[in-house]
């Protein structure tokens, strides 16, 4: 089991710098957690790529169905109490925070691309 962040999920769908290392670790062990609010994070990504040209809105859509395919039944809703919480503690978005709760409530890492949320918390993450 592991904790990933959106963008390492855009990585696995989307042709991008960090996708051959998404890959593998998808490959290494595909029982990624994530919480729900990654769902709203890859619709406003594929949003911005179709707005952008990047995309088709056909593609778009096909990726945000496989992503929820890939993902849904490992996808969880945090306290949002706990959230506010986490995100007061370490100075982070709520959004991160959610990342960075159900990483401590599963005693594990979130792995991330965020470079700031790694120095920020460097117990509680790792670097694709």
């Amino acid at each position: 089991m592991i904790i990933v962040d959106v963008n390492i999920i855009v990585n696995l769908f989307i042709e991008g710098d960090h996708t051959p290392a998404a890959v593998e670790l998808y490959e290494q062990d595909n029982q990624w957690y994530c919480p729900d609010i990654w769902i709203h994070e890859l619709t406003n990504v594929m949003s911005t790529y179709v707005k952008h040209g990047g995309l088709s809105q056909k593609k778009a859509d096909q990726i945000l169905n496989n992503a929820m395919d890939y993902f849904l039944d490992t996808t969880f809703s945090m306290s949002m109490s706990d959230v506010l919480k986490c995100s007061l503690k370490y100075n982070i978005s709520a959004y991160d925070a959610e990342y960075i709760v159900l990483a401590k409530m599963n005693n594990t890492r979130l792995v991330t691309v965020d470079k700031n949320l790694n120095k920020a918390i460097p117990q509680l993450t790792r670097l694709l």
